[in-house]
């Protein structure tokens, strides 16, 4: 990790690219979670915050594998970051590359984001609030808010 002439950590590139297969074994892994999650959480979700991850970090130099990557998987939170890790060390990807998602997964959480030590863990969570914002983030949290809860709304 370096500090830019802006001051923003930024990670060096100590990676090689994944293959297409171990990208979508990601991605199925990712699915996976989704599918079992409430609706607000689904695969649009992940798409969303691919998306958004994918725009933040190209304005913010950050490494758009890593923040890629972190953002399929950011729903494991910092509770599974370890189950993330092991199914990425079974991809046999670098482990420089899987500390790096491990950590954009282990910060996506407000209680956690003051650990992030990366631009690319910032990113990730940047993009997973914004889907907070507006009308369309507004009902979601709602919905979700209600469902997790258990509340009853009427």
């Amino acid at each position: 990790m370096f500090q830019s002439d802006s001051g923003r950590l930024k990670m060096k590139r100590a990676h090689s690219e994944p293959t297409d297969e171990q990208i979508d074994a990601i991605w199925c892994f990712a699915l996976d979670k989704y599918s079992n999650m409430d609706y607000t959480h689904g695969k649009s979700h992940a798409e969303r915050t691919v998306k958004l991850a994918e725009f933040i970090a190209a304005k913010e130099e950050a490494d758009p594998l890593i923040s890629r990557l972190g953002a399929m998987l950011h729903q494991f939170h910092p509770e599974e970051a370890d189950r993330v890790e092991s199914f990425m060390r079974e991809l046999g990807l670098e482990p420089d590359l899987i500390s790096a998602v491990k950590h954009c997964v282990s910060c996506v959480e407000p209680e956690t984001i003051g650990q992030a030590s990366t631009i690319e863990a910032r990113v990730v969570f940047d993009a997973d609030k914004l889907q907070t914002l507006g009308p369309f983030g507004l009902v979601r949290e709602i919905i979700h808010r209600t469902v997790t809860r258990d509340l009853d709304v009427l």
